[in-house]
């Protein structure tokens, strides 16, 4: 959805200069620009999760964390239809509770574990992790939007637009010191987008139509960071992460209109498109070996849309259109405790500030005033969730059910943002 709404700025730029002209902005009027949800186990913590950073599914939110892989792991959700696969180079060992009598007794710092049973696994003291690499597929659900406005006497518009998007990303990270790691994403995304708005009188004649369509490719890059400290043999007492992400190579879509009027079509016409950048910067905490708390702050720079808008046309019509820098604060908590049916399970919560992203319209063109009203204020979404967890050694598994819904909003909200959203996860490592 954000990767629409960037192009209904650069949408009212390329159009006639005279008010009630600009007839293809209409259909963005609904799209936002924040960035998507990551689903499993991120979505039940609130998305506060680029310190966490503990599987192969941070790959795309902080590849810092791909280096914690032990050896290998696979991992699908179904939020976006995602997979991935993580691989270290090089293996390592991890330390094991030793049997018998001499058996220590209650947990062992790191993770959680049942007290006098043999060969449970624990974690391996902190050491400089060798290179690790992973690679990753999303696919996005289809977004849709619809609108109908009053474009002026005996005169009414109406547009439709749906966007389906697909990801792919390799991720190269390593150790740079024991308590630090470094990691770099890069992606692949395509996106196909198909839009069209009509202009008609009361008799239902159609005056002129805009058609919009895209099949574009693009590369986006992130860069991550995460720094672990307290003692050497508990590497998950306190993290620090932090991950930037921007495009490489921006989208492009074209757009044709169609005067039926005058007899007259003009286009397609090529139109750059860019996501706006994001630093996400956050903290965990394992409290105990049963809790874990972490926060995070995502900045978007959603102003680099309108500096997208102004290299496709000038800057006094991209001073129409309003989008302002946000800031998204996330919590999440998760307990951690022995399953009786052997394992462990986790049960998370969290909540986070969700900014709408959409873009508003402050010049004269009443159609534009309607479909781009006044954003509406930053909603709340909880997110919850639970994991069945096993391992030996350093082989294990983990699935993950999670849901998050918007629990304070105003009406004028966008449609999408108070959907409940329910996603599953699976991961295997080895």
């Amino acid at each position: 959805m954000r990767r629409a709404v960037g192009l209904a700025m650069v949408m009212a730029a390329v159009l006639p200069a005279p008010a009630g002209a600009q007839t293809s902005d209409v259909v963005f009027g609904e799209w936002s620009w924040r960035s998507r949800d990551p689903g499993s186990r991120p979505a039940g913590l609130g998305g506060a999760y680029v310190a966490v950073a503990d599987s192969v599914r941070t790959a795309a939110i902080n590849p810092a964390g791909v280096a914690l892989i032990p050896k290998a792991e696979l991992a699908a959700g179904t939020a976006n239809l995602w997979a991935g696969i993580g691989y270290s180079l090089r293996r390592g060992t991890a330390p094991v509770r030793p049997a018998g009598p001499a058996a220590p007794v209650g947990p062992v710092a790191g993770r959680p574990t049942q007290p006098a049973v043999p060969a449970v696994p624990c974690a391996p003291a902190r050491q400089t992790r060798p290179w690790a690499v992973a690679l990753f597929a999303e696919q996005a659900v289809t977004q849709e939007n619809q609108v109908d406005v009053v474009r002026g006497p005996a005169r009414s518009e109406s547009g439709s637009l749906a966007s389906r998007a697909e990801e792919a990303g390799l991720t190269l990270a390593r150790g740079l010191v024991p308590w630090l790691n470094l990691g770099v994403t890069v992606t692949w995304s395509h996106v196909r987008l198909e839009g069209q708005s009509a202009v008609t009188n009361l008799e239902g004649d159609e005056l002129s139509r805009v058609l919009i369509g895209g099949d574009a490719n693009k590369a986006r890059g992130v860069v991550g960071l995460l720094a672990a400290f307290g003692p050497a043999s508990d590497p998950t007492a306190f993290r620090l992460g932090a991950a930037y992400h921007r495009d490489l190579l921006g989208w492009s879509v074209e757009r044709t209109e169609i005067d039926r009027v005058a007899g007259a079509v003009s286009g397609p016409r090529t139109i750059d498109i860019e996501e706006p950048p994001v630093l996400a910067a956050g903290a965990a905490f394992r409290v105990s070996d049963t809790w874990l708390l972490t926060g995070e702050v995502d900045y978007i720079w959603y102003d680099q849309v309108r500096r997208t808008l102004e290299r496709n046309t000038d800057a006094a019509t991209a001073s129409a259109f309003r989008l302002r820098n946000r800031l998204e604060p996330r919590l999440g908590i998760e307990l951690t405790k022995p399953s009786p049916t052997g394992g462990y399970f986790k049960i998370r919560a969290g909540i986070r500030r969700e900014t709408a992203g959409r873009l508003a319209y402050d010049g004269t063109d009443s159609a534009l005033r309607q479909a781009f009203g006044e954003p509406p204020p930053a909603a709340f979404r909880a997110g919850a969730g639970a994991s069945l967890l096993g391992e030996f050694y350093e082989n294990g598994f983990r699935f993950d059910v999670d849901i998050s819904q918007v629990v304070v909003e105003r009406l004028t909200s966008v449609r999408a943002a108070g959907r409940r959203r329910l996603s599953f996860g699976v991961t295997v490592r080895m």
